[in-house]
């Protein structure tokens, strides 16, 4: 009854008097004059809103004109108070007022329907006609789009309009985590051009061999679901595009190197993937494969072309319907001139050069070559404007002699040939090297262990999460003392130590050291395997103290011989900006303590050889003759370097 009285209001277009009469009832049947509220209808039944026509309601009887209810508001009174005078004849009779507070009349079967909603079809178009439905879901997706917020808030820490960045593990810190980054590669081309068969081939060759984390989307996997409602209008063909955009941007985000393959004809939708990518500040590369036509028919892998000819398939791209070949991509493979891994090379070439491959930012952007181990360049030598400061603060601690081989080290450690070490080895870097071969480390404090190198050994407590990332360490780089010179470190009250050579000249400055035993015997069986006192080095562990000290090196200036050959020493740093300005795109070295013959420059040639065959354009041949312990009939180290001099000379290697 309710309902049938609020609909009829409602059909008034008299809001203020629907809102009024509807709550004059309600007040009328909960007792406004402040007493309990009634609930009931004459014969003690509660009213029951879903009594029709013709049966009684609970509560009340039968009457000639409708039902008699007890508890209805007085105030609508015989005219309907309330009610606008255009409600109709046969409803408003319905509406009695009597002293008891009943309402007459007949309830209707059903209420009347509400106007239908307004349709698709209102557009005029056939929505049983495929092309003009998806005209109308096109336009309707553009709208849609053209509507949507710019700037959507993920999370308090990312204000309107700015960097959703904060919502977010930064970028560094996973690709580090991940050791990788991500990309995409958009490959585009006409049909048969080879995207899916090179893309799959690079797929499998990053995950089989390099063990990377890469997903490739093409039309096979995203038109059976993402895709799977868009056809190939030039409509529908933009918005796959721009689908395929968007979760390749998501997926590249996440660190995956990720292998788009689609033929996207229309430059514009790429050029907006592209833009995409860019405002993330995700690498994109746009890849076209470059084939002709009559090349792609001849191919016709699915017969697709064959069915262009008899007139079976229409709109075809790069047939009869038009193909934008992008004005200035990445890399372009002519996938008719080039086997599959031929150009399978050229991209992984390219992700190895820009620094995809690895996780930890390029310690040279510009350079093609890899970060060296550690992922950080290791420097100590102490800056200019510091030195007078080192070299007058050196004067005040106490000294530890080294030998010429500690010397060796110390410009080995100095100059970052040992990266990441910093230092003489502490006990715990000792035993990881001993027992391992390599040492663990943190470089971007992912597991916050980032100086366990530098911190004091402490067998007692160990961090809750190990370092995540291993690094090659075979040889103990470890500096021997005395029990007299430990007894004067640790008399002293600092925290530091001079280094100074037999010669008597100041060369660095350690830090905080950890003094410990030397436990030569177990170094040298886990080394060699053996104990032999003719093999030198061995001897020279032997020959050491009965302690060895630990800690983070200063040097004060380079490390001079002053033998005719300091300036083929350089240091990493040097030699990595030298490969750079050379053009290198790969590094070959070439090690030997013997002089150079003709067997070596054959290898030497045939190496760079076969390096160009694998795609590099630019390999440099790095010469690194041996210049420790020789035999009595042994080659001098100068005369071989002038050996060397003239090889490179010669133009025998390149």
């Amino acid at each position: 009854m309710l309902l049938a009285i609020v609909f009829v209001l409602s059909r008034t277009g008299d809001s203020e008097a629907i809102y009024k009469s509807h709550n004059q009832m309600r007040a009328g049947d909960h007792n406004v004059s402040g007493g309990p509220p009634t609930t009931t209808m004459t014969g003690g039944k509660q009213w029951l809103p879903e009594a029709k026509a013709g049966k009684p309601v609970a509560g009340g009887s039968m009457a000639a004109g409708g039902v008699t209810a007890a508890g209805a508001t007085a105030e609508m009174g015989a005219t309907g108070a309330g009610l606008d005078a255009t409600m109709s004849t046969a409803t408003t009779s319905s509406l009695t007022s009597s002293s008891s507070n009943t309402i007459g009349g007949s309830i209707p079967e059903h209420c009347p329907e509400p106007p239908p909603c307004p349709s698709i079809s209102a557009t005029g178009a056939n929505l049983d006609n495929p092309q003009e439905a998806n005209a109308v879901m096109a336009a309707l997706r553009a709208k849609a789009l053209a509507s949507s917020p710019p700037h959507i808030i993920e999370c308090a820490q990312a204000e309107a309009g700015e960097s959703q960045a904060a919502c977010h593990l930064p970028p560094a810190k996973r690709y580090a985590a991940l050791g990788q980054k991500g990309a995409t590669l958009w490959m585009t081309g006409c049909s048969g051009s080879g995207k899916t068969t090179i893309a799959t081939a690079l797929e499998e060759k990053l995950i089989m061999l390099y063990g990377k984390h890469v997903y490739r989307l093409d039309g096979d996997n995203l038109r059976t679901g993402l895709n799977r409602d868009l056809g190939f209008s030039e409509a529908d063909r933009a918005e796959s595009v721009r689908r395929t955009g968007e979760l390749a941007t998501l997926f590249s985000d996440a660190g995956i190197i990720t292998l788009v393959g689609l033929i996207s004809p229309y430059r514009g939708d790429r050029d907006l993937v592209r833009k995409r990518h860019e405002d993330q500040g995700i690498p994109f590369y746009e890849i076209f494969l470059d084939v002709p036509v009559e090349e792609l028919k001849n191919r016709d892998p699915k017969g697709q072309y064959a069915k262009v000819a008899s007139g079976e398939l229409k709109h075809f791209t790069c047939i009869d319907d038009p193909y934008e070949e992008p004005l200035h991509p990445e890399i372009t493979l002519k996938t008719h001139e080039l086997k599959i891994e031929e150009s399978v090379t050229m991209l992984f070439r390219q992700l190895e050069k820009d620094g995809i491959l690895q996780g930890a930012p390029k310690v040279m952007p510009e350079s093609v070559l890899p970060n060296p181990d550690g992922e950080k360049i290791v420097d100590l030598h102490v800056p200019a404007d510091l030195r007078a400061d080192r070299i007058a603060e050196a004067k005040t601690l106490p000294t530890v002699l080294i030998n010429d081989i500690d010397l060796n080290w110390l410009q080995t450690i100095g100059e970052g040939w040992a990266a990441p070490l910093k230092g003489f080895m502490r006990e715990g870097a000792l035993l990881e090297t001993l027992h391992f071969n390599s040492i663990l480390t943190d470089p971007f404090n992912l597991t916050g262990n980032v100086d366990r190198l530098q911190k004091k050994t402490d067998f007692a407590n160990f961090p809750e999460y190990p370092a995540n990332h291993r690094v090659s360490m075979s040889l103990p780089i470890t500096l021997s003392c005395t029990s007299f010179t430990k007894e004067l470190i640790e008399s002293s009250g600092k925290s530091a130590v001079a280094l100074v050579t037999l010669m008597g000249q100041t060369v660095a400055i350690l830090r905080d050291p950890e003094i410990y035993n030397n436990r030569k015997e177990e170094i040298v069986t886990r080394m060699y395997g053996v104990i032999d006192m003719d093999h030198p080095y061995i001897k020279h562990i032997y020959g050491g103290g009965d302690f060895l000290i630990g800690g983070e090196v200063e040097l004060l200036d380079r490390i001079r011989y002053n033998d005719g050959l300091d300036k083929w020493r350089k240091t990493t740093t040097e030699l990595l900006q030298e490969f750079h300005q050379k053009g290198a795109d790969t590094v070959y070295a070439f090690q030997t303590r013997n002089p150079t013959h003709a067997g070596h420059a054959y290898l030497m040639r045939s190496a760079g050889e076969d390096l160009k065959s694998q795609g590099y354009q630019k390999p440099v041949l790095w010469l690194s003759p041996l210049g420790g312990w020789t035999k009595d009939d042994d080659v001098p180290l100068d005369v071989r370097v002038q050996q060397h001099e003239f090889v490179l000379d010669a133009g025998y290697v390149q």
